[in-house]
Formats: structure tokens, C-alpha cells, sequence
């Protein structure tokens, strides 16, 4: 099962991508997406803007160029899939039932 990770690289840049294989010396990330901070009238706000949308295939990460990586929140990882996945949204019981 391939995972939505995010990543903190060494350039300041953190991206979001679905880790498609994971070698020794690299990751291959399959869609990666640059997590933009933008203001809001609500404050601050979150984007996601194609990283290096030029490249053909999947991207090679070196994992000596990740500082940190996480798994997102649900949130983050729906609006991933919204835009580039199976566009599917996990939704939990309580939303469903109309608790907050």
C-alpha cells in the first residue's frame, strides 16, 4: 500500500507525495506537491502547489536531503487526493453523525 507522507527538506521546502518505493540512497515519490503557507482572512492558510511539475514520471528524493518526515493529517491527505489522487475523502463517524 503506497502512503501520503509529508517532508521537510533541506532547502526549507516541504512537500507532500505518495512514497511510491523506498531504496537506500532515495525515496520515489509518485505526484509531489510543494505545501504553501498563504494568507487567509481567517489567518494563515495551506496550498499545495505542483514541485517541479516538469518532470515526466515519479521524482527521485535522496533521503540525505529529508530532515524530517510525517505522516499528514487526514485534512492534509484529502485535499492531496482531491487534486491528485482518486479525488476519494475519509471522513470520520462523528462528521457522519453530525457531531463536532
Amino acid at each position: 500500500m503506497n502512503k501520503v507522507k509529508v517532508y521537510k527538506i533541506t532547502t526549507g521546502e516541504e512537500l507532500i507525495a505518495e512514497q511510491f518505493n523506498n531504496y537506500d540512497q532515495h525515496f520515489e515519490l509518485k505526484n509531489p506537491a510543494q505545501i504553501v503557507l498563504q494568507r487567509t482572512e481567517q489567518g494563515v492558510g495551506v496550498a499545495l502547489a505542483p514541485y517541479m511539475p516538469y518532470v515526466e514520471g515519479n521524482l527521485n528524493l535522496g533521503k540525505n536531503a529529508i530532515l524530517a518526515e510525517g505522516i499528514p493529517n487526514q485534512q492534509m491527505i484529502n485535499e492531496y487526493n482531491r487534486i491528485f489522487g482518486s479525488g476519494i475523502q475519509v471522513v470520520s463517524a462523528s462528521a457522519l453523525a453530525g457531531i463536532r
